[in-house]
């Protein structure tokens, strides 16, 4: 099975791939179908967001008739973000541009970090979400998975693998941060990694190697 990558995150492609590693899928990213441009996400949900990602680039690859040679495959589309019950909410929807679209994902922790200065660790909790939206090309199908990871934002940034805002969070259950871990332990309890199991249990699981 083939499936489309509706995103230009480097760091969530390799999830996709390590996540899926065990299955009969070949991904194909936005460059592999001439997509270079990004929507506007101005939902007020993942779910809305992810929709949006969605219809924008299979309208795209429509028009350019990028899906000539792709046949009956999926296009999977994504957002995700981290909540922080302390800030009502924050980041949320706009975890990849909080603070401004100019600020680093360094800058972005940080921001976080100054802002929960001072709380107890009991007043840092935290989730990281995922909604995954998946459509066939003729969009006659289509579905929706989420999956969340429960934690607490740490007082400092720590690890130096995966991405966003992972140097910063802390799974329950662990004393480290999502940064810290090896990234098939990440998979294991990851929003992505959730949403994906949903994904392959619904979708995939007649696929598996």
């Amino acid at each position: 099975m083939d499936i489309i990558l509706a995103t230009h995150n480097k760091g969530k492609v390799a999830e996709f791939e390590r996540i899926f590693r065990n299955y009969d899928v070949t991904f194909f990213k936005l460059g592999d179908v001439g997509i270079t441009s990004e929507p506007v996400e101005n939902g007020s949900s993942f779910s809305q967001n992810a929709q949006i990602k969605l219809d924008y680039y299979l309208n795209i690859m429509q028009i350019n008739k990028s899906l000539n040679n792709l046949g009956n495959n999926l296009i999977l589309s994504e957002d995700s973000g981290i909540e922080i019950d302390a800030l009502n909410g924050e980041p949320g929807v706009i975890s990849a541009r909080y603070g401004g679209g100019d600020l680093s994902s360094f800058g972005r922790n940080k921001l976080v970090l100054k802002k929960l200065s001072g709380l107890p660790s009991t007043k840092r909790k935290a989730r990281f979400v995922c909604c995954i939206k998946v459509a066939n090309i003729e969009m006659d199908l289509q579905y929706e998975f989420s999956g969340y990871c429960e934690g607490i934002i740490r007082n400092h940034v720590s690890g130096s693998k995966g991405f966003g805002y992972d140097p910063i969070f802390q799974p329950l259950r662990y004393d480290v941060s999502m940064a810290n871990l090896r990234g098939e332990d990440k998979d294991k309890i990851s929003h992505r990694g959730d949403a994906c199991s949903k994904l392959k249990e619904e979708l995939l699981s007649r696929y598996e190697r």
